[in-house]
């Protein structure tokens, strides 16, 4: 494979958005930024982005990003701060150190570079070495303390963690017609369990597609709500909606963050069919809720005390049928208010995971099948 060289494009841009009488919801600071694009040379490998590097994740005291192809079962382990691939590490689908096959939803690297997998049961955790430490098949514990109705379970895709003991993530019914019936605290070592009763995303099923055939359930496309350890908050977002939980365990109350943008619509319209009866349908939908607003996580920079955030919504349609987004940049301070926002050039590409590295925003973005990062370095006036 050939040897790809780095490149870079700058350009700096200042916007100054928000209402200056509520700076909580809209802001009022003005934010600047530099962008640059960099690749990553790969030596003779092809890396993974069949999935655009859905199932990555970053070691930010070593500034490694781990890489999972699922159908090689290997770690493709990226070194951000030289911008080569650094590692290739095989992982087994059977035996004593088995993670299974094909299952893996998502992947976690913990502090002491040993790797969470989580597929649709449970979690594999894995150590530097290769060894197996443990797998936890979350149906099969007789958790002690709060207890899960008959029909429900934790949501394992919700999952997230920062020691590997303690997880926070969503629980309620699964299945077509599933639906999330609160918060959960668990820890797989002492095997306790925590619920928090709400319906505060129910809301979002209202925008959720549903094709049946047949009288019968074959495919849903529904908003995204994750919750995710942020610094040290617990924090809850959707898609749908411009606004943010954090979830107080001292209380073990919710607590809200409405916010307004100047830029773009707060949360959806729901201008696309919700119910269609054939693959042709369900695209049209798709693409037609593509159109709406959509709001990303929310990113912590350690070294300014900052969030960040990106969403998105259509702007035009070109003559060629392509949506043009509107993409938005937005800064919270660390109490979660909404400092201030503005719109990235025409061209930015917003839809991939984002980290905070080095004082930048990273995004990968593929440039013909080949690993690149737009990297945004933000700073408020």
């Amino acid at each position: 494979m050939k040897k790809l060289p780095i490149y870079l494009l700058i350009l700096t841009l200042f916007s100054c958005g928000g209402d200056p009488e509520n700076s909580n919801a809209t802001g009022d600071l003005e934010i600047t930024y530099v962008i640059d694009t960099v690749m990553v040379d790969p030596g003779d490998h092809f890396i993974f982005v069949q999935y655009g590097l859905g199932m990555s994740d970053v070691d930010k005291s070593q500034k490694l990003l781990y890489n999972f192809n699922n159908q090689d079962m290997k770690m493709e382990i990226i070194d951000l701060e030289n911008l080569k691939l650094k590692e290739l590490r095989q992982y087994e689908k059977e035996g004593p150190n088995g993670i299974g096959g094909g299952f893996i939803m998502r992947i976690q690297v913990l502090p002491d570079e040993s790797v969470l997998f989580y597929d649709f049961v449970g979690i594999h955790h894995v150590a530097k070495s290769g060894e197996k430490l443990a797998t936890y098949k979350l149906e099969e514990i007789a958790w002690e303390g709060d207890a899960l109705a008959e029909e429900e379970e934790i949501n394992v895709s919700s999952l997230d963690t920062k020691d590997g003991k303690t997880f926070y993530g969503f629980y309620g019914t699964q299945g077509f017609e599933s639906k999330t019936n609160g918060i959960a605290q668990l820890n797989v070592e002492d095997k306790t369990l925590r619920l928090h009763p709400s319906d505060f995303l129910q809301f979002t099923t209202a925008f959720d597609i549903s094709f049946e055939m047949d009288g019968r359930g074959a495919a849903k496309f529904p908003e995204q709500n994750r919750i995710r350890m942020v610094g040290d908050k617990i924090l809850i977002t959707t898609t749908a909606k411009n606004e943010l939980w954090q979830w107080d365990l001292a209380q073990d109350s919710l607590i809200s963050h409405n916010y307004q943008s100047q830029l773009t619509s707060n949360i959806k319209k729901g201008n696309f069919p919700m119910q269609v009866s054939s693959p042709e349908e369900f695209r049209a939908a798709i693409k037609e809720k593509d159109k709406e607003v959509s709001f990303g996580e929310f990113t912590f920079s350690p070294d300014q005390d900052k969030f960040w955030r990106y969403h998105k919504e259509m702007d035009r349609m070109t003559a060629g049928d392509t949506i043009i987004y509107k993409n938005v940049l937005t800064a919270f301070n660390i109490d979660l208010s909404m400092l201030g926002e503005t719109q990235m050039p025409e061209d930015f590409k917003n839809g991939n995971s984002v980290f905070y590295l080095d004082g930048m925003l990273w995004q990968f973005l593929n440039i013909d099948d080949e690993v690149a990062f737009v990297r945004v370095k933000p700073s408020l006036k």
